[in-house]
């Protein structure tokens, strides 16, 4: 059995209601019979979605183990216990389990599934069957059934509408539009996209006002919330950057090893040594090579920096995301609600008499700049007076709520009582005596007011509609014919607002001593006198500006993909600095329809250099994001709605809203605004940024010690076949510096400048060869200091090897924990710099101090690492050692930069 096809209907908006009926085989007053349903139940299936398999626990906890690290670890165990060593054995096995166990934790933690999607699907419809109306459980919804709704209802599957009494929908899940659409039960006349098919009801989508009824003709995986959940599904994300750039590394320090080892066991097999001193100074050489602690410090940064970002509205989801906004080149970002505020506000009147006035919104109170007091404008005061009388919204004064009611009359509402609270009160106290409610097919409402001795008719509506209802003009306090030449003026007026992007309504009125009776009553609305227009836009959030001129002094590219009207995203993307009205090249805006074809040229220069992408779908969406990332750009994408959630999920970051995003968006995203907020994403990439050179910093510091290790073991194993360092010691020492002082510098404030410099070439290494060049010089240096003070020891005060090797022991303990006073940057100050102004470096040098002086004194440890009591000149030649890689470094670090 399928899960919920459908009926094929090419182009079904294109039909007539008769011939979507005919197709479905089913009469739209008596609905479908029982024989009927059952048909069609045994070959259609459910109305559902399908449900993407999650990842079993085993599968989490097996990828965890499949790792190349745990098997050389795990063969290190294997081979302590077969030669006897139960304690070096057993530590390498805690290691393991705390590594595997961290990995584990995080990756079914973050594992989310597709139940969201299929929440949408629990809901009852209201159906016809049989000839009766009934409720059933939208999983039994099968194409030709006969859908009713009315205000309130959630759309259980795609329908084509056959009746509608003032039906809205909301379909800002679906399609991103910000209003509700006004639905029609005409046939269109050309093809259109999925945002413009006002015939059509779609599933997951909500009616906000009226009723209807609609035949289904698509269920489950046919609807287009359907085809969405299908591209989630398939949908997969790249692996992220820092995952491969560990393993990476990780695997080459594997490669360094086995190598050594191998020659060494030659060597030593040549020369006669024994095999078990053979054995256990190759396990010495695997611990010494890989950084145990890498993995635990990695998550604990990444970990903080997602409690920093949780204080900062951001709450992200995967901890490898955090890194990855430290990489992102590109933010593809919605309009509605990311960029401005969601809430459609009056923005401009253009008045008879070539009036232009702005409205600016300051703490949410509008002022109208003009030289000449707008209140004294004749036009100003009628546009007023309209907008608070042909009002069917509701708007308490004071009240902070949008109030209820069709948007563009809420912000109507909003705009006339804030700007004049007195004058509100005592328009809107008049007695209504007539009332005509908007159509969609006559594009107007109006009211009947008694006002003194007459009444007082207000109109407003579409442009053409209250032009047409129009037969006079007022210019200031001048009442004149409406000419067609003029009305020829307003309409290419109108024409020029809505290409700015602004939403336009027109004002009307007219006096008359007598209340309109019988058939005038019924269509009150003619005679009228022009008052003016009204502009309304959705306006950008204040800090969104700063935040993409911050986005460019980073090389960061914000692009806007929007599915409202290349208008409107031409205006908000002017105030925030994303489109410029004056650019010559024309690139700077690429509507949906013409996306497709960009993306199969050869030349692809248009895409990087547009910055608004207005009409676009969710394929589309999809497509422009493989493209991007195609080209080797880590892509960060924003989104709320269900027809998000494919893009989301593909992109590098997905970024879900949290106040008006679908759960289904913020299922599939990597991270979730509280606030909805750009500034909040810019705030991630800054907190990514500084994370990525945190954990640069401690690998540096890591490795630069693991290499010295390396290469003491080598130096003197190859010269007096002695094991300088013995296992335990080395995981000890390792458990401390790969933890403690390398996770104080995993959670540093980083560089106040970091947002002024470009973001990284995605294909760069972890370490580059500058970083490795450091690495080299400093294990050199550590080499050195430590291995001259065991020769020392050994041939000039002819220590025995129990005492040479607490020499090495300790030297290389005080000189790694030191070590990390060396992790500043070349351009700091040697003594006020973001490692000497970190408190968790001095807690963790505190506490790793402590544990080496307490495993000194404390017996029972002392024998377990094979410490023994050291004379004072030991410990003066331990000190110097220690000392010594600490003020070399320093010294070339303020004569060289690179250093």
């Amino acid at each position: 059995m399928q899960n919920g096809t459908g009926t094929h209907i090419e182009n079904v908006y294109l039909k007539s209601a008769e011939e979507v009926l005919e197709a479905v085989s089913v009469d739209s007053n008596k609905g479908l019979t029982d024989k009927d349903i059952e048909e069609r139940f045994r070959k259609y299936g459910r109305n559902i979605l399908e449900k993407q398999e999650d990842n079993s626990i085993w599968k989490i906890l097996l990828s965890q183990i499949n790792n190349p690290v745990i098997y050389l670890l795990s063969a290190a165990s294997v081979l302590a216990f077969i030669f006897g060593d139960i304690a070096e054995g057993i530590t390498i096995v805690i290691v393991l389990l705390i590594n595997t166990g961290i990995g584990f934790w995080m990756e079914y933690k973050a594992q989310k599934s597709m139940k969201t999607l299929k929440e949408l699907d629990r809901i009852e419809a209201r159906v016809l069957r049989n000839g009766k109306e009934e409720k059933i459980d939208a999983e039994k919804i099968v194409p030709g059934d006969i859908l009713i709704v009315e205000a309130g209802d959630l759309i259980a599957a795609d329908a084509r509408i056959l009746e509608k009494n003032e039906l809205e929908v909301d379909e800002s899940p679906l399609t991103g539009e910000s209003v509700p659409v006004k639905k029609s039960s005409a046939a269109l006349m050309e093809e259109k996209p999925v945002a413009d098919r006002n015939n059509i009801l779609y599933k997951g989508t909500a009616v906000s006002g009226g009723t209807g009824k609609a035949v289904v003709y698509a269920t489950g995986m046919q609807t287009v919330l359907g085809s969405i959940s299908a591209m989630v599904g398939e949908e997969k994300k790249d692996e992220i950057p820092l995952n491969k750039k560990l393993n990476k590394l990780v695997k080459n320090l594997i490669y360094i090893t086995i190598g050594l080892a191998v020659v060494f066991l030659v060597i030593g097999w040549i020369a006669g040594e024994e095999h078990y001193s053979l054995i256990q100074t190759s396990i010495a050489w695997t611990i010494a090579a890989i950084p145990e602690g890498l993995p635990i410090v990695a998550s604990i940064a990444l970990a903080r920096g997602m409690l920093r970002l949780a204080k900062k509205n951001v709450i992200v989801k995967k901890l490898e995301a955090v890194e990855t906004l430290g990489e992102t080149g590109i933010i593809f970002t919605d309009k509605t609600g990311t960029l401005t505020m969601n809430q459609l506000t009056v923005s401009t009147l253009y008045l008879p008499g070539d009036l232009r006035m702005k409205a600016e919104w300051q703490n949410a109170k509008p002022t109208i700049q003009e030289q000449q007091d707008p209140e004294k404008n004749e036009n100003f005061l009628h546009v007023f007076k309209i907008s608070a009388l042909a009002n069917d919204a509701r708007l308490e004064e004071g009240e902070n709520e949008k109030g209820e009611g069709d948007p563009l009359e809420i912000a109507l509402l909003d705009f006339t009582q804030k700007l004049n609270p007195d004058l509100y009160r005592k328009i809107r106290g008049l007695e209504r005596k007539l009332h005509d409610p908007f159509d969609s097919g006559t594009m107007v409402m109006g009211a009947v007011y008694r006002e003194n001795e007459g009444f007082y008719v207000a109109a407003k509506g579409a442009a053409h509609a209250i032009f047409d209802r129009s037969d006079k003009i007022l210019t200031g306090e001048e009442v004149k014919d409406f000419t067609d030449k003029e009305k020829e003026y307003w309409h290419k007026k109108n024409d020029e607002l809505s290409e700015e992007g602004f939403r336009v309504l027109a004002f009307s009125y007219r006096n008359t001593d007598i209340l309109p009776e019988g058939e005038e009553a019924e269509d009150f609305i003619r005679g009228m006198v022009f008052a003016g227009l009204i502009g309304f836009i959705d306006p950008p959030r204040k800090e969104v500006a700063d935040a993409i001129n911050t986005c460019k002094n980073a090389g960061i590219k914000v692009m806007m993909v929007t599915g409202d009207h290349p208008g409107t995203a031409k205006n908000v993307g002017e105030q925030v600095g994303l489109y410029d009205r004056e650019e010559k090249s024309g690139n700077g805006v690429l509507s949906g329809q013409k996306l497709g074809e960009e993306l199969e040229k050869e030349d692809d220069s248009r895409l990087f250099t547009g910055s608004i992408f207005s009409r676009v779908d969710p394929a589309q969406k999809l497509e422009l994001i493989k493209h991007f990332q195609k080209n080797g750009e880590i892509v960060g994408m924003t989104g709320d709605g269900i027809n998000d959630a494919p893009a989301l999920k593909r992109a590098n970051i997905g970024i879900a809203m949290g106040k008006r995003g679908t759960q289904v968006a913020q299922e599939v995203s990597d991270m979730v605004l509280k606030d909805d907020a750009f500034g909040s994403i810019v705030k991630a990439i800054e907190q990514g940024r500084i994370i990525f050179g945190n954990i640069r910093k401690f690998i540096i510091y890591q490795l630069s010690y693991h290499l010295s290790e390396i290469l003491i073991i080598a130096l003197i194993s190859f010269t007096l076949f002695t094991l300088p360092l013995l296992p335990l010691q080395l995981l000890f020492l390792n458990l401390l510096s790969d933890v403690f002082p390398a996770l104080a510098l995993g959670v540093g404030e980083g560089n106040p400048g970091i947002m002024k410099k470009p973001p990284k070439d995605p294909e760069e290494p972890i370490l580059t060869k500058k970083n490795w060049a450091r690495i080299a010089l400093y294990g050199v240096i550590f080499t050195i200091c430590i291995s001259g003070a065991y020769f020392f020891a050994h041939f000039v005060w002819d220590q025995p090897e129990e005492i040479t090797n607490n020499i090495a022991f300790f030297s290389l303990a005080f000189a790694q924990l030191l070590h990390v006073f060396n992790m500043r940057e070349a351009d700091e100050h040697i003594l006020n710099n973001q490692v000497t102004r970190n408190n968790y470096i001095w807690m963790a040098l505190g506490l790793c101090f402590s544990i080496l002086i307490a495993a000194y004194f404390i017996p029972a440890i002392a024998d377990v690492l094979s410490l023994r009591k050291l004379e004072p000149r030991i410990w003066g030649l331990i000190i110097i050692t220690s000392l010594l890689p600490l003020l070399i470094i320093q010294a070339g670090k303020l004569m060289r930069k690179n250093f």
